[in-house]
């Protein structure tokens, strides 16, 4: 699968089910990180994790909205924090 269809993937289903669990408890920070790690190493290398030369984009930036240079994948500490305030 390309990058194009992976970042679909990761904006699409893989922030859902995460979405779907910051609404229903509110998981570490180390959770978090966790499973930024895992959407991030499927978005790079189309595995679980990705090292080196795999990533091309600082993750901070990819989450970022695409009016300001980002990819639009949701950054789940963020999310989680607007959930709770909501």
């Amino acid at each position: 699968m390309n990058k194009a269809g992976r970042l679909a993937l990761v904006k699409s289903v893989l922030s859902a089910v995460l979405i779907h669990q910051l609404l229903a408890f509110a998981p570490p920070k180390k959770t978090l990180k966790q499973l930024e790690k895992i959407q991030h190493g499927f978005l790079w290398a189309g595995r679980a994790d990705a090292h080196g030369g795999h990533c091309h984009v600082n993750w901070r930036r990819v989450c970022h909205p695409l009016e300001y240079g980002g990819l639009g994948v949701r950054d789940l500490e963020r999310t989680g924090l607007a959930f709770r305030l909501r």
